[in-house]
């Protein structure tokens, strides 16, 4: 069972990494599987002899929230990005915007 003690916080990065998140960045489906997949481990109603589980899913859900907010906020800085270098966002930028941030922000600072 996967429930953090009570000193531990279960981090936005650990949510996707337990999930299986992929090199070059995560998506909206890398969060979805890994909230899915952690769900069925963590949910109250299937650890009842754990204390730790309401607040372990709770952060779950937290975690996945935080990890939706960076990614608008990734989503948002790339398309700022694009518009200062004259350039259009495709939706492959937009799916996984970290790679296509660092590419970008890369191609700014050689150009």
């Amino acid at each position: 069972r996967i429930c953090p003690g009570a000193d531990r916080v279960l981090g936005a990065g650990a949510v996707l990494r337990l999930g299986g998140a992929t090199l070059g960045g995560y998506g909206e489906a890398d969060i979805a599987y890994a909230y899915r997949q952690l769900s069925r481990a963590l949910h109250p109603d299937k650890n009842p002899d754990v204390p730790e589980a309401h607040d372990a899913f709770k952060r779950l859900t937290e975690a996945a929230d935080e990890l939706r907010a960076g990614l608008t906020e990734q989503r948002n800085l790339l398309r700022s990005i694009a518009a200062t270098m004259g350039i259009s966002t495709t939706e492959e930028m937009l799916d996984r915007p970290q790679e296509a941030l660092f590419a970008e922000a890369t191609r700014m600072l050689y150009a």
